[in-house]
C-alpha cells in the first residue's frame, strides 16, 4: 500500500495475500457485503506493517472482490479500496460463443471476420452501430499480392422490417443473442415486434469470404414455433435494407463537402437488384440483393460520430452516403444474402458468386470452447498471403504486418503444428535478409524499412524452436530466395558481429548487442517515450538464444566461436546488468561507438527481462526466482505492464516540441488515452499493460519453479479469458491500461497476444503432463 491500490491484483490458487504498509491497518476482503477474509496487521522487524491473509476456497471461476484497506496514520484514517482477482484452475476456464443482450448492452463486444489477405469484416455487435473510423462491413485489401491499407468501401447496413405500415428498425432494442461461429461467423438472433403482440424471429449471418474481398450478410425469417405470439409463416413482411458507403483508406475520414458530395452519386450505376460504386476509377464495390429490388433514393448522413478516436484526440467525424435501399419481402423459413464484394479495375465485369441462401444458422444454446481451441480458431485470422509464400497481420483492424511482429506469431503457429505457414514464413523472411538485417515493417512491396534489432534474433529463435520441437534438422536446407535457411542464419550471426549498415553491432569486450534508438519492440518516434539507445535487455537474451542456435548448425566449423561468444555475454549480464535491488536493468544506455563497459545501467522495472529467462540466458534460480518476485508488480489480468509504479534513479525523459513531458524521475503512466503525442505514446511503454507479455511470465514461472509451478502458471494464463469474451469475441487485444480497470486500448485484436497465449499454453500443459521436455 500504496502502490499496488492501482492494479487488480490476481491471486493463484493456495496462494496467500500479503497486505504491507508503513501504519497499522485492517484489511478487509468482500464480496458484495459478504465479508471473505479480515485481518488487523501486526508490526514486522523492520518496523513496517503487514497483513497475511490465508487462500480462500478456490472459486468455479475467476472471481472478483474488492478488499478495503483503514490505514492509521498519526495524522488520521485513511481507507483506501483496491480489486482482487481470485483465480480458479485453469481447466475450470473457457471461451464464450454466446452473447445475451445484457452482454452486449454491458460490454463493448465486438465482431471479426478476415479473407487471409488482409481485408476485414469489423463492426460493433451492434452493427448497425460504428463507434470508430475502422468499423465497417467491407475493408478490402485490392492488392492480389500483398498486404496494403485497407479501402473502406461498405461501411454500415441499417435495417428494418415493415408490416401493415409498422416499421421496426433491427437493433439493439430487438436483438436476443450473438452466436460467434469461429474463426469467421457471426449470427444474430433477433425477436422483432411487427404490432399487435406478435414478432419474428430474424437471424443474421455475417462473413468474409476466404481469399476474396467479399462479405455475405444473410437474413432468414425463421419459422413460428407457435402462432400465439409469433406472426404466422404464411403472412409476409418487407425487409428493407438501407446500405451507407465510402471509398476511402482506413486511416482517413470522407468529408463530403471536400468532392464527394458531388462525385459520389455520380459514381453509382444501378441494377434491378443492387448497383456498382465505381467513383476514382482503378476499384469498386458492388452491392446486391439476391432476391427483391433496388430502389434508387440517394442521400447522405453527416457527421457520423466516431467515440473511439475522439477519445484519441483524433478528427471523429466522417460521412457516409447511402445510393438507396433493398426492398425483399419474407415469409417464414425464407432468406436472403446482402453480398458485397470489392474489385479492382479490371474486374469490374466479373460475374458475382455467393449469392445464393446457405444453411439455416445452427447453433449450441450455453456453448464455450476450450481455451485452446479457441486460441487456435482466432490465430488463424491472422495468417495472410503475400506473394506465394504467407507473412502476419500484427492487429486488426489496423496493423499490417511487421517483421519482429510475424516471427513472434510464427512461434505459436508452430506450436499449432502449422508447419507448412511457418516454412512459408521462414521462406520469405529469409529472402528478405542482409548482412544481418530484415525488415522491420512491410509497406505493399516496400521492405526497405530494417530499422530493427529484434526481427533478426526472432527470426534465428524461430528456427531454433523449429529444430528443437519437431527434431526436424531438414527445415534448414529449405530455399529462401537464392540461398538455403542454414546460410540465411549463419548470415544473420556473423552480420551483426561484423556490424549491419544500419548501425546493430557486437560489443568485441563483452559479447554484448548494440542497438541503435528506436530499433526494439518499445519504439515510440517522436516523442521517443521509451529512449533505448544502447544494449537492452531482451536483445542481450536473444542474441544468446542465438548463439547457441548457431554453434548447433554451423558446419564449417566454427561452431566454439559462437559457444564462446555465447558464454561471454552471459558472464557480460550478470556483471554489468544486475542490479542491487535484485533484477536486472532494462537497458545499458549509450551512444554508437560507446562499448558496454562505458554505457549506463538504468533502474526501470520492465518486463523485457523476463526474456533471459525464458531463452536460457539466466537459470540460476535464486536470480530467476528474485527477478520473478520483482516483475510480479507488472502483472495485471490478461497482460503485463510495461513499467513498474515506482520512482527511478536513471531518468525517463520523453522531449515533445522542444519540452519534457512529465517527470523524468516518475514516468509511469497508468491510462493510454488522450493526444497521441503528448499523452498515448508517452504512457504507450511506460505503464501500458501488453497481452503478449503476461505469457512469457508464465512460461518463466514455470522455468524457475518447476513442474510445482506449473499450474501457477496455467492459472495465470486462464486470465486472458476476460479479455476474450468481452472485447472482440475470441480475440485479444493488443494493450490495456496499466491502471485498474486495466480498460482494453489500441488494436482489439492482436496476433501476439493469441499466438504467445497459445504457444506458451501448450508449453506448460506438456509440461504438467508429463510428456514434453521438463521445464
Amino acid at each position: 500500500w500504496p502502490r499496488d491500490l492501482k492494479r487488480e491484483v490476481m491471486i493463484p490458487p493456495k496462494f496467500f495475500l500479503l497486505v504491507r504498509a508503513n501504519s497499522h491497518f485492517r484489511v478487509t476482503v468482500r464480496e458484495k457485503e459478504y465479508v471473505v477474509a479480515a485481518e488487523e496487521a501486526i508490526r514486522g522487524e523492520d518496523g513496517s506493517f503487514f497483513a497475511l491473509l490465508p487462500p480462500i476456497k478456490v472459486p468455479a471461476a475467476h472471481r472478483s472482490y474488492r478488499m478495503k484497506i483503514v490505514v492509521y496514520n498519526p495524522g488520521g484514517i485513511k481507507r483506501e479500496e483496491a480489486s482482487l482477482l481470485y483465480l480458479t484452475h485453469a481447466h475450470n476456464v473457457s471461451v464464450k460463443r454466446e452473447f445475451s443482450r445484457e452482454s452486449m448492452l454491458s460490454d463493448p463486444l465486438m465482431f471479426l471476420s478476415t479473407n487471409g489477405r488482409g481485408g476485414m469484416v469489423h463492426v460493433p455487435l451492434f452493427w448497425e452501430r460504428i463507434h470508430s473510423q475502422y468499423d465497417a462491413l467491407l475493408a478490402a485489401n485490392l492488392s492480389d499480392t500483398s498486404p496494403v491499407d485497407r479501402k473502406i468501401l461498405f461501411t454500415r447496413c441499417r435495417a428494418w422490417v415493415v408490416f401493415q405500415g409498422y416499421s421496426q428498425e433491427i437493433s439493439s432494442q430487438c436483438v436476443e443473442l450473438f452466436f460467434y461461429d469461429a474463426p469467421a461467423r457471426g449470427i444474430w438472433v433477433y425477436k422483432v415486434p411487427v404490432g399487435k403482440g406478435r414478432h419474428i424471429r430474424l437471424f443474421v449471418t455475417i462473413e468474409m469470404i476466404r481469399d476474396e474481398n467479399t462479405v455475405r450478410i444473410e437474413f432468414f425469417r425463421k419459422q413460428a414455433v407457435d402462432s400465439g405470439q409469433h406472426l404466422i409463416d404464411s403472412i409476409k413482411v418487407t425487409l428493407i435494407l438501407r446500405p451507407d458507403i465510402e471509398d476511402r483508406s482506413f486511416h482517413e475520414t470522407t468529408k463530403a463537402y471536400l468532392g464527394p458530395e458531388k462525385l459520389f452519386p455520380a459514381s453509382v450505376s444501378y441494377q434491378s437488384n443492387g448497383f456498382t460504386f465505381f467513383p476514382y476509377g482503378d476499384h469498386g464495390v458492388k452491392i446486391m440483393l439476391s432476391r427483391g429490388e433496388f430502389v434508387p433514393q440517394p442521400e447522405w448522413y453527416y457527421r457520423v460520430h466516431h467515440t473511439l478516436e475522439e477519445e484519441r484526440g483524433l478528427d471523429p467525424d466522417s460521412d457516409l452516403f447511402s445510393p438507396g435501399y433493398f426492398s425483399t419481402t419474407l415469409v417464414g423459413g425464407q432468406g436472403a444474402v446482402l453480398f458485397a464484394h470489392a474489385f479492382a479495375a479490371g474486374q469490374k465485369n466479373q460475374q458475382l458468386n455467393h449469392l445464393d441462401m446457405g444453411s439455416v444458422p445452427e447453433f449450441e444454446i450455453g456453448k464455450r470452447v476450450e481455451f485452446e481451441e479457441a486460441l487456435k480458431a482466432s490465430l488463424g485470422c491472422y495468417v495472410v498471403k503475400r506473394g506465394d509464400l504467407k507473412t502476419v497481420i500484427a492487429g486488426y483492424p489496423w496493423f499490417l504486418d511487421w517483421g519482429r511482429d510475424t516471427l513472434i506469431v510464427a512461434r505459436g503457429l508452430l506450436a499449432a503444428d502449422r508447419t507448412e505457414d511457418v516454412k512459408a514464413i521462414l521462406q520469405l523472411f529469409g529472402s528478405y535478409e542482409d548482412r544481418g538485417r530484415l525488415p522491420n515493417m512491410i509497406l505493399g512491396e516496400d521492405a526497405s524499412n530494417r530499422d530493427t534489432s529484434d526481427a533478426p534474433l526472432w527470426f534465428l529463435v524461430l528456427c531454433s524452436d523449429w529444430v528443437k520441437d519437431k527434431g526436424d534438422f531438414s527445415v534448414l536446407e529449405i530455399p529462401c530466395g537464392t540461398r538455403r535457411l542454414r546460410e540465411v542464419a549463419l548470415s544473420i550471426g556473423s552480420g551483426i558481429i561484423a556490424g549491419t549498415p544500419n548501425g546493430i553491432r557486437m560489443d568485441p569486450a563483452s559479447g554484448l548487442i548494440f542497438s541503435p534508438e528506436h530499433f526494439t519492440w518499445m519504439d515510440t518516434n517522436y516523442p521517443a517515450g521509451t529512449p533505448r539507445e544502447g544494449y537492452p535487455i531482451e536483445i542481450q537474451a536473444l542474441w544468446y538464444a542465438a548463439l547457441m542456435f548457431l554453434a548447433k548448425i554451423d558446419t564449417t566449423g566454427e561452431a566454439n566461436t559462437w559457444r564462446s561468444i555465447a558464454g561471454k555475454v552471459r558472464d557480460s549480464v550478470r556483471h554489468y546488468f544486475w542490479l542491487k535491488e535484485g533484477y536486472l536493468s532494462d537497458c545499458l544506455h549509450g551512444e554508437a561507438g560507446n562499448a558496454a563497459n562505458e554505457a549506463i545501467a538504468d533502474d526501470a522495472l520492465r518486463p523485457n527481462q523476463l526474456f533471459a529467462l525464458t531463452l536460457g540466458l539466466v537459470d540460476e534460480p535464486e536470480m530467476g526466482r528474485s527477478i520473478l518476485h520483482a516483475c510480479g508488480e507488472l502483472i495485471v489480468p490478461g497482460a503485463l505492464r510495461s513499467l513498474s509504479d515506482r520512482p527511478v534513479r536513471y531518468p525517463i525523459p520523453i522531449v515533445y516540441s522542444d519540452k519534457i513531458l512529465g517527470d523524468p524521475l516518475r514516468p509511469y503512466r497508468g491510462t493510454y488515452l488522450g493526444d497521441e503525442d503528448t499523452m498515448r505514446k508517452p504512457a504507450y511503454h511506460n505503464g501500458t499493460a501488453w497481452t503478449w507479455l503476461l505469457p512469457v511470465y508464465c512460461e518463466a514461472w514455470a522455468k524457475v519453479y518447476g513442474k510445482a509451478g506449473v499450474d501457477t502458471a496455467l492459472s495465470w494464463l486462464s486470465s486472458c479469458t476476460r479479455l476474450m469474451n468481452k472485447g472482440c469475441v475470441g480475440h485479444i487485444p493488443e494493450i490495456l491500461d496499466g491502471d485498474f480497470p486495466h480498460t482494453p486500448r489500441g488494436c482489439d485484436a492482436q496476433a501476439w497476444g493469441v499466438s504467445e497465449a497459445l504457444r506458451v499454453y501448450k508449453k506448460l500443459e506438456e509440461w504438467n503432463h508429463g510428456y514434453g521436455r521438463t521445464p
